[in-house]
């Protein structure tokens, strides 16, 4: 299971406009988003990145940075 950043403002009620821009992301910004915004560490970020298909966190993970 995934969750979008559309979960995330629904669920956790953290704003997400201007976070993520239309474009595609690369890896290197993607890790770096998970690091700032969501304060994975550099291994964890860049593990999600490689598991998951575009800009999605697992709910596990996610729960997890958050317990």
């Amino acid at each position: 299971m995934t969750v979008t950043l559309d979960d995330v403002t629904c669920l956790l009620d953290i704003p997400i406009i201007g976070l993520v821009e239309e474009e595609e992301l690369d890896h290197d910004h993607c890790i770096e988003l998970l690091q700032d915004e969501l304060l994975y560490t550099k291994a964890e970020a860049r593990a999600e990145v490689k598991t998951q298909c575009g800009p999605h966190v697992s709910y596990t993970k996610l729960k997890s940075c958050y317990d």
